[in-house]
């Protein structure tokens, strides 16, 4: 339920939520950091895993999540693993987290993979050609990031090799004679 207005969604990744405590701790302005998450309609937070271990930084996130949740609030958060697979968890963290709806992610299939690589490969202004585009989504990737990672990985290869990103730079690169061939 909303009332008038348009709805307010806060998207953090876990690690700048850390950063902003500790700012708001340092500066004492914990309170209007507080009041800040608690006025947004909707929470939604990357990697929430990288909160494990952080005893006041759980505790905030306790506090938050038990106030968005008691308002009626959505909360959205994302991992890379499941609650009772992330160590150092605040047992209550965990609890909750548990207690909604746990959603495992597939890695990516070829055909997302191909249009994952292309986006990449143009962010980074590098020629998106098919063989090099085929030759990269055919890599076994668990997850986007991982896509993400290796284009830039390889890219910076090429450029400190001073040559281009090509399908059969990707082959040396890897150590292989010849890239997996695509699904048919």
């Amino acid at each position: 339920h909303r009332s008038n207005g348009p709805l307010v969604v806060a998207a953090v990744a876990a690690p700048r939520y850390v950063d902003e405590l500790i700012e708001a701790v340092k500066a004492g302005t914990v309170e209007r950091w507080r009041a800040r998450f608690r006025s947004v309609g909707a929470l939604v937070m990357d990697d929430v895993q990288l909160l494990a271990g952080r005893k006041r930084t759980q505790e905030e996130f306790l506090l938050l999540f038990s106030a968005l949740v008691g308002a009626r609030k959505p909360v959205v958060l994302s991992s890379d693993r499941a609650p009772g697979d992330i160590p150092d968890l605040d047992p209550r963290l965990r609890s909750r987290f548990e207690g909604g709806i746990v959603v495992p992610i597939q890695p990516p299939d070829y055909p997302m993979r191909e249009r994952l690589v292309a986006r990449h490969l143009a962010a980074a202004g590098r020629d998106a050609n098919p063989p090099l585009i085929a030759a990269l989504a055919a890599l076994a990737v668990q997850s986007a990031r991982e896509i993400a990672g290796t284009v830039n990985r390889l890219g910076a290869a090429a450029d400190a090799a001073g040559c281009l990103l090509t399908e059969p730079f990707v082959r040396s690169a890897l150590g292989q004679e010849r890239v997996p061939v695509a699904p048919a």
